[in-house]
Formats: structure tokens, sequence, C-alpha cells
């Protein structure tokens, strides 16, 4: 008789289909993210048109649309998960992505450069919003590539990041999964640690992600936020 020790992963494969997208359904809505992108847009909304590759309105306006279209496609949830959710997601947060680390350049180079009509309270908002951010995104991430999406993460054998749960399964529920709150958790801790409080990267891609939030987290701390702050006394 084979016994399973803590470390091992659990099996839910056995779990009926139907069963199964109850289960993630109910455990991690989809809306989750959508209220996640909604949260980013206010965001954008406080940067600085200064700091934003396109006007304010244009690049809103396109996440707007890209985030309607993928509410469009996953009107039925988990009982009609498509590939063109996935690209729509992935697309969606790769743009706010590109948005952001570009809204950080244009700040760092205000900062050194020195010719912006930004005062030094602008600067210092508009760094607190990069990094806010920087937190929200790279939780949807993470949410979004571990076990390559929410809605296979129930069956999936390969994983993108270890939490404790999995190690000491005995300390919460049997059928537990990560859910958006957990990615948002290993995201703040991340770029406050620069490293998971408890969480541990898996594959190249989830250590690669966390390297580039690390370092858009120590541009905005160290070469904006100071500055920022110095020019403020």
């Amino acid at each position: 008789m084979q016994v399973m020790s803590d470390s091992q992963p659990r099996v839910r494969a056995t779990l009926p289909h139907h069963v199964r997208k109850v289960f993630v359904k109910t455990h991690d809505p989809l809306w989750q993210m959508q209220l996640g992108v909604v949260a980013i847009i206010v965001l954008q909304l406080l940067t600085s048109s200064t700091f934003l590759p396109l006007h304010k309105a244009w690049l809103v306006g396109i996440e707007i649309v890209l985030l309607l279209a993928l509410v469009l496609v996953t009107s039925e949830g988990y009982r009609n998960v498509t590939r063109n959710r996935r690209n729509l997601a992935v697309l969606l947060i790769g743009l706010i992505t590109a948005i952001n680390i570009f809204s950080l350049i244009l700040l760092v180079d205000a900062l050194l450069i020195g010719q912006t009509e930004i005062s030094g309270r602008g600067l210092l908002i508009n760094g607190v919003v990069i990094y806010a951010t920087n937190v929200l995104l790279f939780a949807l991430w993470y949410w979004e590539m571990d076990s390559g999406g929410p809605e296979r993460r129930l069956t999936a054998t390969k994983r993108d990041f270890l939490f404790p749960q999995m190690i000491y399964p005995r300390f919460t529920d049997e059928n537990w999964l990560p859910g958006f709150a957990d990615y948002l958790y290993l995201s703040t801790t991340n770029v406050t640690n620069f490293a998971s409080a408890d969480t541990q990267p898996l594959t190249h891609s989830a250590k690669l992600l966390m390297v580039i939030q690390s370092l858009v987290s120590v541009m905005t701390v160290v070469l904006v936020l100071a500055r920022a702050i110095s020019i403020l006394h």
C-alpha cells in the first residue's frame, strides 16, 4: 500500500467534468481578473499624460474594448472557456505591461534630464501609481499563467508555482486551489521583499516574470520615489 506524503500533489482528475467546472467557477471566478483590469485602468487615469506613450483616452479606450471582448467570449464563465479567452487575456495583460514599463522609462528619463513641468509631488504620485499598477499587473500574469490558466488548474500536472498548501495539505481544504487573492499576495510580497514570502516559482517562465517585476519595483522605488521625495524636501 502506497502512502501519499504531504509533499505529493493531490490528484483531482477523477472528479466528473461538470463537478470540476462548478468547483473552479465558484473557487476562482473570472470576474476577479476583470475587476483587476478595471482597477489598473483607474490607476492609469491618475497617471499624467506626460508619462504615457499615447493619449490617455486612446489607451484606456483600447483596454476597455479588449476587456469587453474578454467578457463577451467568457459570458458563460467556465462552462465555455475557449482559446480566444486566453489569447485576449494575454493580449490585454501584455498591453498593460508595455504601457506600465514605458511609463516608468519616461518617468525615469524626466528625473534624469530634469526637463519636466511635473512637480515633485506629481512625480511622487505617478511613481506610486506605477508601483501599484505593477502589483496588480503581475498578479494578473501569475493568475493567468499558472498551470495553463484558471480553468486548467484543477487537473493540471505541471505547476508554475508551489504554494505552502500544496506541501502541507493537512492544513487546508482537500480541494484547495490557489485563487486570485493568492497571486495578489505573491505579487505584493515580490515587490516589497524582492522575493516571494512563501511561494516558490518552479518554471523558468515564472522565475522570469518575478525577475521583471522585481526590476520594475526596484527602479520605481530607488530611482523614482527616492528622487521625488528629495525634490519635496
